[in-house]
C-alpha cells in the first residue's frame, strides 16, 4: 500500500483537530504519542485501529466520520442580502 493512500483520513483527522483548536504537540500529548507519530498520520501513514479509536474520541467524533471531510459536516455560511445599501448577515 502507498506510503499516501490514507491522505484524506490524515487531512480529515488534521481538520478535525483544527476544527477544535488543539495544537498538534498537545493532541498529541493527549493521545499518548509522539508529535512527529501524529504528523506522519495527519501526512497519510498508516494507524493502528486502536490509535484511530483514540483519536476518534479525542476529537469527540465516530471513527466513521474521521473517513468524511469535516467541512462537509459544518452548516453552509449565512446568505448575505442586501438592504439599503448595507449588507446583512
Amino acid at each position: 500500500m502507498p506510503e499516501n493512500s490514507n491522505q484524506p483520513l490524515g487531512n480529515n483527522i488534521r481538520k478535525y483537530r483544527i476544527i477544535r483548536g488543539c495544537k498538534q504537540k498537545d493532541f498529541a500529548k493527549n493521545l499518548g504519542v509522539a508529535r512527529s507519530t501524529l504528523s506522519k498520520i495527519e501526512n497519510g501513514k498508516s494507524v493502528k485501529i486502536p490509535l484511530l479509536q483514540k483519536i476518534a474520541t479525542c476529537l469527540k467524533v465516530k471513527v466513521q466520520q474521521l473517513f468524511s471531510d469535516p467541512s462537509d459536516l459544518l452548516p453552509p455560511p449565512p446568505r448575505m442580502t442586501h438592504n439599503k445599501n448595507q449588507f446583512l448577515l
